[in-house]
């Protein structure tokens, strides 16, 4: 195989390669009280212990 072919085989194969994941994205907000990352359905957040509303969609 020639390295052009190489090349372009190369830039076909897009399983492995990083990208934006959106449903990531939407699942994690953050705490009013202490600005740390928390999940969507979390109650309580882990670093600070405040309560969180969850919201419905």
């Amino acid at each position: 195989m020639s390295r052009a072919r190489h090349a372009q085989a190369r830039q076909g194969l897009r399983l492995f390669r990083k990208r934006k994941d959106d449903l990531l994205e939407r699942s994690i907000r953050t705490c009013p009280g202490c600005d740390a990352e928390v999940h969507v359905f979390a109650d309580v957040c882990r670093h600070c212990g405040g309560a969180l509303e969850v919201f419905a969609a």
